[in-house]
């Protein structure tokens, strides 16, 4: 039995033991299988690490590189993993560009475990070129322990992107400060289907909109321009999308905030490769200031800056049109020509802003006189014109329609200026000139109306006339004569006749100084005809200079002949030219040369001295009268001259005009008057000169009145100097020759 039990027991003992060395082979082969699986699958991730694009490391902590793939590999510039092994020893010195770069990742791992996306710029290590990377890494720890093992982690290199990024902020940039915005919009199909795709920050600051506020996509500007400018801003699209052009285009538009501006806006357009629509890359530049220039050089050349009205390029433009327009239909036009009476006077006595506020309330009556589809304009100085289209084809209709009209303004003008303290009773002298559609140019028909007009001044002003065709040879001898009269300035052949200036006693005093003009061909040319065209075409200040030299010449000849030496000789100036800036220092510069007695001179002027600036007026005189110079008014009584303004220039002497003096004999109005101007002098300490005394009478009540030096031809007539010193050598001599000589050179 005993044995029986042993015997199990062995047996089961090697059935154990059987069963035990079965399963340690099974589980050796099954670790085995495991084992050389897991290599395979080591492997096969290795090869997978190998041959991704992005660079895979492992490094230590104290920054040596433990491994790197192929990428990686190549992204440092190396041919093998050993060899760049080999050359890498310190990672965050030779790698990143930036020297604490690497102390920053480490912090973030030891925090955070994971860094993800972080851009650096790196060193290519082998070739020290500059790169950027993008880095994702993490901190490996030990499963037990948690201690820090090792890094790994993945690089791709992203200096394209970093490129594009850094042109697209310095474009950013760029495209801030541009003055304008740039804009890309596509179209597809025909065109109809537009879709804006990008403006720059400029475009907001043109639309005075912020981005939220702004919806760009919505055609870009369609619903800010102007109302007057939408149809041409899609037409210019239009055109340009339907032939495929440049898009060029200036438009208005009208901000939210009401701001009106100018816009020029350009595009090209690329095709797209399907040839459906295309992409159009463009500018928008805001051209306000542009426009306001052009419309400022605009009105510059073709308005009158002062009065608003076209000026003579505009009028002839239009002119030129009305003409066309009267050859086509047959009809009659009207053309006004209008010079403003007096007008120098008013400008000369009261000054330039009374004068040219006058103009622009002239402009403002005629636009008032006629029809709103009338033409008025201001051809310069004191000179306007109007044409008016009618709708006659008859010449007395329209001669009848002329007449009116220049009625109509005649009579507006007749209205008196009235400007502070200063009354002007306007008028004006029109010439009237009816024409049709014949050849006839602008220019030809204003001298027609210039010839008539200067008709209607010749009849007394505050006139009109109608241009007669036989009025064209006194115009071409107005120019003759004009043409004489600039060779007779330059030649000197005006000259001074003098008459003489007697005083109580009737001793000769002195002389008046009388211009003078007698042509070769003409024969004597009248005062009253040349110095009014000298002062409309600018040649009195000529005039004036020929005439003080010629005195101050004058006076140094009689200063060397006993008997003429000590008169004094007196001649008359333009105001217009004493208050240029030349008149008094060139005088000044001919008393000094010829060594004259300042004070034999002296300067006649009208009363018209004494309505305008006469501060501006006695510093002149003033500067004259230091040296000697006289000063005489003038025609007293017959114009603008008040009390006041008499006592505040340092006038030496006044003259009775002779319009007083011719009826002192029979009008006792006229000597009263010269009662009163007599009055008024000796009140003022002034000398009185009468002038134009004719007839004994008139001097004995002259005398009788208390006036104390005469002129006119009771004694004698302007005569040439030597006959003038003929006549003072005679009155030197026998108290009644002076009459007896004046008789002879009378006859």
């Amino acid at each position: 039995m005993v044995e029986d039990a042993g015997f199990d027991f062995l047996g089961i003992a090697l059935v154990v033991s059987c069963a035990l060395a079965i399963v340690m082979g099974v589980m050796a082969t099954a670790y085995r299988t495991q084992y050389l699986s897991a290599l395979e699958e080591r492997a096969y991730t290795r090869g997978l690490i190998e041959n991704l694009s992005e660079g895979v490391y492992r490094s230590s902590l104290d920054g040596r590189q433990l491994t790197a793939n192929r990428a990686l590999v190549r992204l440092n510039g190396y041919d093998s993993e050993e060899e760049m092994l080999a050359n890498v020893n310190d990672i965050g010195r030779e790698w990143y560009v930036e020297p604490g770069r690497r102390e920053e990742l480490r912090v973030l791992l030891e925090r955070d475990g994971t860094i993800e996306d972080v851009a650096s710029e790196i060193y290519r290590h082998k070739t020290r070129e500059r790169i950027w990377v993008s880095e994702s890494a993490r901190l490996v720890r030990h499963q037990t322990t948690g201690r820090p093992l090792y890094y790994e982690g993945s690089v791709r290199e992203i200096s394209e992107t970093m490129a594009r990024l850094k042109l697209e902020a310095t474009f950013r940039k760029l495209t801030s400060h541009l003055p304008g915005a740039l804009f890309q919009f596509r179209t597809r199909g025909s065109g109809r289907h537009m879709a804006v795709e990008y403006v720059s920050v400029g475009y907001f600051g043109i639309v005075e909109m912020t981005p939220e506020e702004c919806d760009a996509a919505d055609f870009l500007l369609a619903k800010l321009v102007h109302p007057d400018d939408v149809d041409g801003y899609m037409e210019g699209f239009r055109r340009a999308i339907d032939g495929a052009a440049l898009l060029d285009h200036e438009f208005r538009i009208v901000t939210s905030r009401g701001t009106e501006k100018w816009l020029r806006m350009t595009a090209q357009r690329e095709p797209s490769p399907d040839g459906e629509g295309g992409t159009w890359y463009g500018y928008i530049s805001d051209i306000s200031l542009r426009k306001r220039q052009a419309l400022e050089i605009e009105k510059l050349a073709y308005f009158d800056p002062l009065t608003g009205l076209p000026n003579r390029r505009m009028f002839v433009d239009r002119m030129t049109e009305t003409i066309g327009r009267c050859h086509r239909d047959g009809t009659k036009g009207i053309l006004l020509f209008i010079d403003l009476d007096n007008f120098k006077s008013l400008n000369d006595t009261q000054g330039h802003a009374v004068g040219d506020a006058y103009l622009v309330d002239v402009a403002r009556r005629l636009k008032a006189s006629v029809g709103p589809g009338d033409a008025v304009a201001r051809m310069g100085g004191d000179e306007f014109v109007v044409a008016i289209e009618t709708a006659s084809a008859e010449e007395a209709v329209a001669s009848a329609l002329a007449i009116g009209a220049g009625n109509r303004i005649m009579a507006a003008l007749r209205q008196p200026f009235d400007h502070g303290d200063v009354r002007h009773n306007s008028s004006a002298s029109i010439g009237l000139l009816v024409f049709g559609g014949e050849v006839a140019s602008p220019d030809d028909l204003l001298k027609r109306a210039d010839i008539a007009m200067y008709r209607a001044k010749a009849a007394g002003r505050d006139a009109l006339a109608l241009f007669e065709t036989e009025w064209l040879d006194g115009e071409a001898e107005r120019f003759t004569l004009l043409a004489e009269l600039r060779k007779a300035i330059a030649d000197e052949t005006l000259s001074l006749r003098f008459q003489p200036q007697m005083d109580r006693r009737l001793r000769v005093v002195g002389a008046e100084g009388l211009l003078r003009w007698t042509h070769p061909k003409l024969g004597p040319i009248a005062p009253d005809r040349f110095i009014p065209l000298a002062e409309q075409s600018g040649l009195i200040h000529s005039i004036c200079r020929l005439v003080l030299g010629q005195a101050v010449r004058q006076l140094a000849a009689w200063a060397a002949d006993p008997a003429t030496a000590g008169l004094r000789l007196s001649v008359n100036i333009s105001v217009q030219s004493f208050a240029s800036s030349q008149a008094v220092d060139g005088l000044i510069e001919m008393i000094e040369s010829h060594g004259v007695d300042a004070s034999l001179l002296t300067l006649e002027f009208t009363e018209h001295v004494t309505a305008g600036d006469t501060a501006a007026m006695g510093r002149k005189m003033a500067k004259l009268k230091a040296l000697g110079v006289r000063f005489s008014l003038d025609d007293f009584g017959t114009g603008y001259s008040s009390l006041s303004r008499l006592k505040g220039l340092p006038f030496d002497e006044v003259k009775i005009d002779g319009s007083f003096v011719a009826d002192i004999d029979k009008s006792e109005e006229d000597r009263d008057l010269v009662r009163t101007i007599l009055a008024i002098a000796e009140t003022l300490a002034l000398d009185v000169v009468a002038e134009h005394v004719e007839t004994t009478s008139q001097q004995d009540f002259l005398l009788a009145a208390g006036c104390g030096y005469f002129q006119g031809f009771l004694f004698a007539p302007a005569m040439p100097a030597a006959d003038f010193e003929r006549f003072v050598r005679a009155s030197g001599s026998e108290q009644r020759a002076p009459r007896e000589e004046a008789a002879r050179l009378s006859a």
